[in-house]
């Protein structure tokens, strides 16, 4: 089946080593895929089904826990799984229908608050989402390729304990489109864009609340280099995000750029950005359980933006990241290694009476402004921390199984009793 042909002689530059990426390929060299084409950015932009046509992929879920006791066992956390379908309509065109189930979208997620706790000062653990599903529409004529995409995630009458309750509500809601045209054999541009609905507390909303739409944007254009056999990347991004109770705005843009070698493929990039968030004094972190918590206050009159009232966070910096991947020993198996490194600088003001609010640095809490610079964790064993390091591999270039090796493992005592060998584990199946 005939795709862009840009993008094909891209992932095919790609594939010297895997044709096909995951979250675990991706998260093992470099923890993001800004800068690479892969098939984790059909998340990302709609029309890239059309470059992966008829495909399985999925995760056996994530393993950071470092709490298990000897002799226990525990299962990962959020596995997933989807897959694309296509149908060639003639003429080198395509349609293309894609979905997945249980996927976690923490752009979105990552707002929703742990507990929350009511006008009447009852509090109950926040639901966990029971639909995550992901669906998918893409259409490919004269390699130019289009998609759309919805994201549903929704709980209503079961609070995290799975205890029956009005007074739990979640809810998310994204629609987005994006496209991937081919200008010529040497260039590629994609962009897309959308709106999410962010809803959370103890009764339902409309469908759709003006105060509570979010929007986004973001683009990436592939440039070929033949003297280095790679790319030139630009890309930017804006997004806004409204949720009950918070705001954030995040725009930037970076240069990047890929490589193939001999059984390799290397990628460097920068990425700037600016961060601005503010919460309300119904966001806070508080005890529940004995635990420090995200708790969210859903008061009968509305959530207050009074000045006294909100806390306020700015940020401005960026993110330099790279990623190499090898085959070595056999066609069949390969070793990836990346990271990363942010640093900004910050601006707090405080909130008047919630020092404890989500935004503040600190544990004990913030009762002042001030600046100081931030960076992303050292090693935390999370997506975000510095260093990855990951295994493939590759069964007749149709199954291929990724895995993140913990980043310990060479450093660990094997007498000495519980810990993870990896730390997530994803798939793809092509037919």
């Amino acid at each position: 089946m005939k795709t862009l042909r840009f993008a094909v002689a891209a992932v095919a530059l790609l594939g010297s080593v895997s044709a096909f990426a995951t979250n675990a390929r991706v998260e093992s060299m470099g923890k993001k895929s800004t800068f690479i084409m892969d098939d984790i950015s059909i998340f990302d932009n709609a029309a890239n089904i059309s470059l992966y046509p008829n495909f399985l992929i999925g995760e056996l879920g994530t393993y950071t826990s470092n709490q298990v006791k000897p002799g226990e066992n525990q299962d990962p956390n959020d596995p997933w799984f989807g897959g694309i379908f296509s149908l060639d309509i003639g003429g080198g065109n395509s349609l293309s229908i894609a979905g997945a189930l249980n996927r976690k979208e923490e752009r979105l997620l990552r707002f929703f608050p742990e507990v929350i706790i009511n006008a009447d000062g009852t509090s109950v653990p926040a639901p966990q989402p029971a639909t995550n599903f992901d669906g998918f529409l893409g259409a490919n004529f004269n390699n130019k390729a289009i998609g759309l995409h919805i994201y549903f995630a929704h709980q209503d009458g079961l609070d995290g304990d799975s205890r029956i309750t009005g007074d739990a509500f979640v809810s998310a809601l994204q629609l987005d489109g994006g496209i991937n045209f081919e200008i010529s054999s040497d260039y590629s541009i994609e962009i897309a864009g959308g709106m999410a609905r962010l809803q959370y507390g103890p009764t339902d909303r409309t469908l759709f609340d003006s105060d509570l739409l979010s929007y986004f944007a973001h683009g990436r254009f592939f440039s070929r280099v033949q003297a280095i056999n790679g790319h030139l990347i630009p890309v930017a991004h804006f997004r806004s995000i409204n949720a009950p109770g918070r705001e954030e705005f995040d725009v930037g843009g970076g240069m990047g750029v890929d490589a193939a070698f001999d059984r390799g493929f290397f990628w460097l990039g920068l990425d700037l950005f600016y961060n601005k968030q503010k919460a309300g004094s119904s966001w806070k972190v508080e005890s529940f359980r004995g635990k420090n918590v995200n708790t969210f206050y859903d008061y009968e009159d509305g959530i207050s933006w009074g000045s006294g009232e909100v806390a306020r966070l700015w940020q401005f910096g960026g993110t330099i990241s790279f990623g190499i991947e090898r085959n070595i020993w056999w066609d069949w198996f390969v070793i990836r290694v990346g990271g990363q490194k942010t640093v900004a600088y910050a601006d707090y003001k405080a909130s008047k009476d919630n020092e404890k609010s989500i935004l503040c640095p600190s544990a004990v809490g913030c009762y002042e402004d001030g600046n100081y610079f931030v960076t992303n964790p050292v090693n935390d064993g999370t997506r975000d921390d510095n260093v990855g390091f990951g295994i493939g591999i590759n069964i007749e270039e149709k199954l291929k199984i990724d895995a993140t090796v913990a980043e310990d493992i060479v450093f660990r005592n094997p007498f000495q009793g519980p810990g993870r060998l990896m730390s997530r584990v994803s798939a793809t199946y092509s037919f």
